[in-house]
């Protein structure tokens, strides 16, 4: 959720689905759905991307390029996911490929021995 400034200084959270369409599905990337032979994505994306309930989650706040968010908000459209999901997936991927150690599931990560 999105937080603005309140008559205090301080950060008010805005109410579930303030500023979206009847829908809630928030912004749309322009051209979103005009693309023709997108790939098939594998079944181990698929599965990845599919929602579910796991471990608990925090917040993570970030700024992206406006052409990355159209491109996550294709993805989200399209495939019917979260943004969270996608996120997440993508983040794990890209640790994994850098070697970063896995956490357990209270946040901690232990070092491996080399």
């Amino acid at each position: 959720m999105a937080k603005t400034g309140n008559s205090e200084g301080g950060a008010r959270r805005r109410p579930t689905g303030a500023g979206r369409g009847a829908t809630g599905s928030g912004k749309r990337a322009s051209g979103a759905g005009e693309f023709g032979g997108a790939r098939t994505p594998s079944p181990e994306l698929t599965a990845k991307l599919e929602p579910r309930k796991g471990p608990t989650k925090v917040p993570l706040n970030t700024r992206v390029l406006a052409s990355t968010e159209a491109r996550l908000n294709w993805l989200v459209n399209d495939r019917q996911s979260t943004v969270t999901n996608v996120v997440d997936v993508a983040l794990q991927e890209f640790f994994d490929r850098c070697s970063v150690p896995p956490a357990d599931h209270d946040g901690q990560i232990t070092e491996q021995e080399s």
